[in-house]
Formats: structure tokens, sequence, C-alpha cells
């Protein structure tokens, strides 16, 4: 374990309820009687010995955010997220404390994650600079083309992302800083290691760690957490 190197846990928080039914931003939303932010905020502090904790919630939500993280039990600071998730990222990324080494993204919607996979994924950012955690399609894999037709992708050649995901964090500030000049967008911050050239190591996650977006998957999450309250 690289416990030893400064770390800080980076959570975009400014997601909407709205495919969930909800009016209430999705970090905010019960599970269990505990926001689903907290839950996530819990597996990933529990996993990981981390120096900083920065939160991006929806600018309007500030205050909402801030009362609550200061229930979470230990430090952890709120800022302004973005329009989009890469820019809440970026906003957290220069909210962290000076000196931090390795920072490590996780969505606020993934409360299940396991304390392998976290590990795991710092291990090997620590290790060769960026990782993130994925799984195994378990369905057929069709790739549209051009032409419009679906063609068939092997499926042991391919990955599901997930987060958590690690970079030393000298490699993720410069990447930030230069999607911005190129006005460059990404849905997760692995990607832009494709796009700037730095290697991505993918760490085999779990496929319990699934993403709250729709109602099925907030019952999902309910039932698992159920078991381990």
């Amino acid at each position: 374990m690289s416990s030893n190197r400064s770390s800080a846990l980076l959570v975009p928080a400014a997601g909407s309820g709205t495919r969930l039914g909800h009016s209430d931003p999705k970090a905010l939303v019960p599970v269990r009687g505990r926001a689903l932010l907290l839950r996530t905020l819990d597996a990933l502090c529990a996993a990981w010995p981390f120096d900083d904790v920065v939160v991006a919630a929806p600018p309007a939500q500030l205050e909402r955010f801030t009362d609550l993280v200061a229930t979470f039990g230990r430090s952890a600071r709120v800022v302004a997220g973005g329009a989009t998730r890469q820019r809440s990222v970026a906003a957290a990324l220069d909210a962290t404390a000076s000196g931090i080494e390795l920072v490590c993204v996780h969505d606020a919607a993934r409360p299940l994650v396991s304390a392998t996979t976290v590990a795991a994924v710092l291990d090997a950012a620590a290790r060769v600079g960026a990782a993130t955690a994925a799984v195994r399609p378990v369905d057929s894999v069709r790739v549209e083309g051009e032409d419009g037709l679906a063609r068939p992708v092997d499926r042991k050649r391919t990955w599901l992302v997930q987060t958590p995901q690690a970079f030393a964090a000298a490699t993720l500030r410069e990447a930030h800083l230069r999607a911005a000049a190129d006005a460059v967008e990404v849905t997760d911050d692995a990607s832009l290691g494709d796009v700037y050239g730095f290697p991505i190591e993918v760490v085999p996650g779990d496929p319990d760690n699934v993403k709250v977006t729709r109602p099925r998957d907030l019952e999902w999450v309910e039932r698992a957490l159920s078991g381990r309250d």
C-alpha cells in the first residue's frame, strides 16, 4: 500500500437527481437514512487514509452541501462545481491542499466501491502515474460505424470504466490545464490520458460498484447496504 504518499480524494457531486425522480441533487438523495454522498465518503475514507477531501457541489446548493459534509465526522471541504463533470473535478483539484502527491477521483453516486478496489487503484497510480477501475462486460458488445451499422467487438478486449480513478497530482493538473486551454471535454479523467499521452493502468473492479443513475440503481444500492448496515 502506498499510504505513505500524501493523497487527496476529489468527489464530483454536482449531478442532478432528475433521472432518479428527485428534485434534490442526486448526492443528497437519502439511502437508508443517510445521504448518498455521505455513504460514498464513508466507503472511500474507510478504505484509504486521505490527507484531504474535496467535494464539488452544485453552486446553488453550496450551503446545503457544506452543512451535510460538516456532519461527516472528518475534515472535508466543499467547493462550487462546474457545468460539466470535468469542470467540477478541475475545481476540486484547484482546491486541494499544497504538497498532495496522489489524487483519487470518485463519483459521488458510487457508494458500493470496495476497499480492495480503492487500494488497488491508488497503488497502481503510485506505481505508473494513473489508473482506473473497470470491469469486463458480460453482454455481447457492438460498436456503430460511420455507415450506421453496428458490428461486434470482442468483449474480452473491452472494459467498462468505473471510478475510482487515481493520478499523480502533477499529471492530472497539467492534463486539466491543457484541456481547458484546448476546449477539450471528456466524460472521465482517465480519458485525458488518451488525449494527452499519459498511460492509464486498468485495475479490475467490482460489478457491484454501480453508479446510481436510475431508480432501479438506487433500489439495488439500498438492498446491498441493508446487508452491510
